[in-house]
Order: structure tokens, then sequence, then C-alpha cells
């Protein structure tokens, strides 16, 4: 908030982007507008809204919200004294069955925030990756009630590209115009088949690598450095935050081999880079394992 309060210039696009954020965040009788019949559905999605304030603000500790998160969603799905918020989301996931929509709970570290929609189909595609082809089932989500924090957290200016599992993959489907283009090919076919890959190859490994090595098959595959520049952006030296901390670590790898030096944060010294070395260091990173 304070980043925006003093944004210059103060353009009408700045201040209604505020004017949204402290509506949602700071006023204390606020109600999101959900748009769904259900009234059990509604319950459910503003407990996660209030859950994800607190968090978000910083207004309660995780282990605190978490518990008071617990304690909401149990009493509306009769599951009273439960001690797993595991369990409630899976007991949820069956009832949004029943109602007619997808529910998938879990953590996007740091926070819980569920992923819910309504409709959902499926394509086969051969996507290609250093290791071989890797067939894969693309599952097309929209019609999304709920999706996750990072999209809550920016008020619906960031949303989530999709996952995978061993199941298949998972695509947000309005994050993707044009299902030709690099960033649906690369960034998410090609990033998430990786991960498939890995479950199946290495299942014990950790969500900051399965991020690191998908990243690295996005830059090998890519033509240019736009996609290097994203990950610059996004690097960020923490490690309770994965996909930023693997965007760091990615980065601080290959400026060790491509400029001998720890960590190289400038994107025009990488734009003076021959885009092949680049892609060339990625592939020979990938054939590693990253030392956590």
């Amino acid at each position: 908030m304070d980043y925006l309060k003093f944004l210059q210039p103060r353009t009408e696009e700045v201040t209604a982007i505020e004017q949204v954020f402290t509506e949602r965040f700071y006023s204390k009788n606020y109600e999101e507008q959900i748009e769904c019949p259900d009234s059990w559905i509604k319950s459910v999605i503003l407990t996660y809204h209030a859950y994800l304030r607190r968090v978000l603000t910083r207004s309660e500790e995780l282990p605190a919200a978490e518990e008071n998160l617990k304690n909401a969603l149990a009493a509306l799905v009769q599951m009273e004294n439960t001690p797993d918020l595991d369990a409630i989301e899976q007991k949820l996931t069956l009832i949004f069955a029943e109602k007619g929509y997808y529910f998938l709970g879990g953590v996007t570290p740091p926070y819980r925030g569920p992923y819910i929609w309504r409709t959902m189909e499926s394509a086969d595609y051969e996507v290609e990756l250093p290791s071989g082809q890797q067939h894969v089932t693309v599952y097309m989500m929209s019609d999304f009630l709920l999706e996750g924090w990072i999209s809550f957290a920016t008020c619906e200016h960031k949303w989530v590209g999709g996952w995978a599992d061993v199941e298949g993959l998972y695509c947000n489907i309005k994050r993707y115009g044009d299902l030709q283009s690099e960033q649906f090919q690369i960034s998410f076919l090609k990033h998430e088949a990786q991960h498939q890959y890995d479950y199946s190859q290495f299942p014990d490994m950790k969500s900051t690598e399965l991020e690191y090595r998908a990243k690295l098959v996005e830059l090998f595959y890519s033509k240019d450095h736009a996609i290097l520049k994203k990950f610059l952006l996004q690097a960020k030296n923490n490690p309770d935050f994965p996909h930023p901390y693997a965007s760091y670590l990615m980065i601080s790898n290959l400026s060790a081999l491509l400029f001998n030096k720890d960590y190289e944060p400038e994107p025009r010294l990488w734009l003076e880079k021959d885009y092949k070395d680049i892609s060339a260091s990625a592939l020979k990173l990938l054939g590693s394992r990253l030392p956590l």
C-alpha cells in the first residue's frame, strides 16, 4: 500500500487500483461479490478471503490464522475437533464435486488459498523436452471462483498459469490467448511437462528444485532474452517463496558459468550475451541436480 500511496504520477488507474486494494484489505465491513448462487459455496470462499486478509496484511501470525481457518471450515463441513486442515480440504473437494465444481486445496508456499472452478476440458499433447518426448494430458480450466492467494493478493491483476501433477497438466486458459504462442508452448506446456517428468524420475524432489529445472527448460527452448528478463525481475533470495527463489538460484548458477561471478543482476549485461550461449548453459545446468 505504501508503494501505491507514493506512486507518481497519480493517474486515474493508480487511484482506482489503490481504492480496490484499500477496500479489499483495510475496510472492516467490505465483502467480496461472489458470482455463485450457492450460499454454502459463498461461505467457504468468504472464509478463505478472511484468512488471506489476515495473513497478507500480517494482522495475524500464520499459525493463528490457519487455526482460525481450520475452525471456521470445520464448522462448514461438520468436522469439528479435527486437527487436520488437509483432511478438511479433502472433504471440501468431495462436496464441491457434488455441487458441480472443482476444488484444489493445499499450500502454495507460504499460504493456503484454494483454486475453485466450474469448467474443465482435456486435450492430449506430445511435448519435446531435453530428456525426450513427454506425453501429457492438459486440463483446460475456466470459470474460476477463486484462483489461489496470488490472484487475491493482487486483486486479480495476476493469475497462476497452471500446475502439474502425476495425472496431467492444469491450464488456466484465460492466461493464454494464443495456444501457439511461446507463452503457452514454452512457459506453460514445456515448463509443466518438465514437472511431470521430474515427478516420475525424482519423486522426492522439492518444489524449489522442480521450479529451477522447469525454468531452465524455458530458457533452453526460448528464442531470445525475453524470458530471461522476466526471471531477472522475479528473482528473490528467499527460500520461503520457491518460484522467485528458483529464479535467483538459476541466475546465480548461470552467472557463474557466463560471467565468472556469484550473481549478475544487470539486465543490460545479459542482453549483451549471445542467447545461444545462455541456452547452452541452461541445458548444462539441467544435467545436474541442484544442491540445496
